[in-house]
């Protein structure tokens, strides 16, 4: 419940501005200003109680103390491996990053594009922090990074882990430079571990240190003008890295295999007459280059103007290279670009930033990709295309990005799952979440269905103005994934998630003379005009018993106490004759819907079919209220009546709690700390 409580307080500081580039987040609630003053007035070095120095940082699997990784670690800080350590040395550049002992070269060669962008750079590396202490040295540094939609302010010490003395992961070229090494160690505490930086994309770490939107092309499948794309994108000053093929044919032009690179320019010269589109790649480990057609010492150089051999051709082992782009695209399989102009767009702005939160959750919304039967109980995110200018003719831009949630920080060993979406055109008259039945009418305008297993997925569409549905799917079910989805348009959506809409349209039974027949079975119990607990639980069970065909077990305690909860309208903890008559109406209308729903007649629903029956009660919920209905009440994979019963009585209460409060029909309440308790306590009892 308390973790409910912090996700609605979450989002409502996130409304207010908290979470933004100017207003970042303090990770782990460290307050990096008051801890280094601790330490200032202490006289004493920081050690971080979040991110310790102790073997739990390094990971207890592949890093573990008995594992080549992970034993005979030593945490020093700077100034006990070299003597004259610095934060920066003469400004921060690629070659201030080399990849250590960590499979983390995605990570490795996001850093190193990083610095190509001196403005993204210095969002996430204070360019001020040292290692002086007359300058206020305190053993502690801060980062800026971003994840899902929000920015956050990074505390760690800067006890490194060293093996001989040597820092074991990442290090700059220069020997007395840590910048890079205590950025990487802020990563891994982001993620739980140095062990959770284990294989990756390029793209994951661009977006979590840029907050822009990641795309990637596959080059076998990727646009004829994939050169010039590459080209636009690094003019804008956005990042971009690549991925080597495993092939034996690159290992004997010297490309290390299955491999993350950055790009780091791309040109086109004159040879020969011939126009020559060229792109210089960057190994991570700052040595071993290609050395085919173009690299440093070929031949190809010299037929190019000698002015721009002078320029392009540096002649050193340093990692980087040049290569013919028809070359690039045998030898690489990826290419990942970050549009960082994306990771500030805000509704006023060239473009229009919507975003989504979203679960797929077993057996209430975890619905597999189109096709499935289960397809419809996905999450669906309704959003409207206004025309650019009024002019409905045109076409509208549409980005859509999806990230699956903390994956890294999970135990199972499974980092990422394929995912996808799809775009649904409907009427402004349909009402979302859509039925099954639309599906099964309808395709799609527009989708990501490669499901290759990336973190994060995006793609742009055009779509004519209007009306259209997101479904949000990952190729397999069952799964139990958070997710965050932004979508990008050149005006605002009026964007609807199905949790903005949530209303009840609640049957009231009515006492007629010909209701009163259905009592014949109890007329002469009903005399005594009012019920305990246990007097209503005999007379539902003998009403229950005219209706062989519902095959249930009867009404348990639990049940009754929820109904005569709702139903009590004296408060008297008792039905009287009346109340109990309206009782058992409900109870039959909710027995009618539960067997329309009950399409095989089992005697028992799923949870789709759950889904169902609370759209034909009348209850329009959001995707985390129906998700958390199923956590509550479906210990099996299947609801009997009186559990469906139970829990429909529950959700009816909670609306009517609401109303009874909300005076002003306005969907909101005010309570104060005794009212609230008041209301917590006897929630509790029902």
């Amino acid at each position: 419940m308390s973790g409910v409580a912090s996700k609605i307080a979450h989002q409502r500081a996130k409304s207010e501005g908290l979470g933004s580039i100017n207003n970042p987040r303090k990770f782990a609630g460290q307050d990096f200003e008051k801890l280094k003053a601790e330490c200032l007035a202490a006289g004493t070095l920081f050690q971080d109680p979040v991110f310790p120095a102790t073997a739990a940082s390094l990971g207890l699997a592949r890093f573990g103390p008995d594992t080549d990784k992970g034993k005979d670690i030593v945490w020093k800080r700077p100034s006990e491996i070299n003597n004259n350590p610095v934060f920066i040395d003469k400004g921060a550049d690629r070659e201030d990053v080399r990849q250590g002992s960590v499979n983390n070269c995605w990570f490795v060669s996001a850093t190193a594009c990083l610095t190509l962008n001196p403005d993204a750079l210095s969002q996430v590396v204070p360019q001020d922090q040292t290692f002086e202490k007359e300058k206020g040295y305190a053993g502690i540094f801060n980062f800026t990074l971003s994840q899902f939609g929000e920015y956050f302010n990074v505390i760690i010490d800067d006890l490194l882990p060293t093996k001989n003395n040597s820092l074991r992961f990442a290090k700059s070229k220069t020997s007395n430079e840590f910048w890079s090494s205590l950025l990487e160690k802020a990563y891994a505490k982001v993620n739980g571990s140095y062990e959770a930086l284990e294989y990756g994309y390029q793209v994951e770490a661009l977006q979590d240190l840029t907050g822009g939107v990641g795309v990637t092309y596959n080059t076998s499948t990727a646009p004829d003008d994939l050169f010039q794309i590459i080209q636009r994108e690094l003019r804008d000053n956005n990042l971009a890295g690549c991925s080597s093929v495993g092939a034996e044919e690159a290992k004997a032009k010297n490309i290390v295999t299955n491999h993350i690179y950055s790009i780091v320019r791309v040109e086109e010269v004159q040879s020969n007459g011939e126009v020559v589109p060229l792109i210089r790649v960057r190994n991570p480990w700052g040595y071993k280059e290609w050395n085919g057609a173009w690299s440093d010492n070929a031949p190809e150089w010299d037929s190019v103007d000698p002015k721009v051999k002078a320029e392009l051709n540096v002649q050193k082992d340093d990692g980087e290279v040049w290569m013919r782009f028809s070359d690039f695209l045998k030898q690489f399989r990826l290419v990942e670009i970050c549009d960082l102009q994306l990771s500030s767009a805000r509704c006023g702005d060239k473009w229009c930033l919507t975003e989504f939160n979203g679960s797929w959750k077993t057996g209430s919304s975890s619905g597999g990709p189109a096709g499935s039967d289960t397809f419809w109980i996905n999450p669906q995110y309704r959003i409207a295309l206004q025309a650019p200018g009024g002019d409905a003719s045109k076409k509208c831009i549409v980005i859509v990005a999806l990230s699956q949630k903390e994956q890294r920080k999970k135990k199972s060993g499974k980092i990422t799952t394929s995912t996808g979406f799809y775009i649904y055109k409907i009427d402004p008259s349909d009402q979302v979440p859509l039925g099954k039945e639309f599906f099964k009418k309808n395709q799609s305008v527009g989708s990501y269905d490669d499901f290759r297993p990336y973190r994060d997925i995006a793609k742009q569409f055009e779509l004519p103005p209007g009306d259209y549905v997101i479904v949000p799917v990952t190729k397999t079910v069952p799964e139990d994934i958070d997710f965050y989805m932004r979508v990008f348009t050149e005006k605002p959506t009026g964007a609807q998630d199905t949790g903005s809409n949530v209303q009840a349209n609640i049957y009231e039974p009515i006492i007629t003379p010909e209701t009163d027949s259905e009592f014949e079975i109890v007329k002469d119990e009903l005399q005594k005009g009012e019920f305990n607990e246990y007097e209503v639980k005999d007379l539902l069970n003998k009403m229950l018993s005219k209706y062989p065909e519902i095959k249930s077990e009867g009404f348990d305690a639990k049940a009754v106490g929820q109904l005569i909860k709702l139903m009590d309208e004296d408060n008297t903890g008792t039905l009287s004759t009346y109340e109990f008559k309206r009782t058992w109406l409900k109870v039959k209308n909710y027995m009618n819907i539960f067997r329309s729903a009950d399409v095989d007649g089992s005697g028992s629903i799923s949870s789709p079919e759950f889904r169902n029956a609370l759209k034909e009660a009348g209850f329009t919920l959001g995707d985390g209220n129906f998700d958390a209905i199923v956590d509550r009440c479906m210990d099996r994979t299947q609801l009997q009546f009186v559990e469906f019963l139970t829990s429909i009585a529950n959700l009816e209460t909670l609306f009517k709690m609401f109303k009874t409060l909300d005076r002003n029909q306005s969907e909101s309440i005010k309570l104060s700390v005794y009212e609230w308790l008041c209301l917590g306590l006897s929630y509790e009892r029902l």
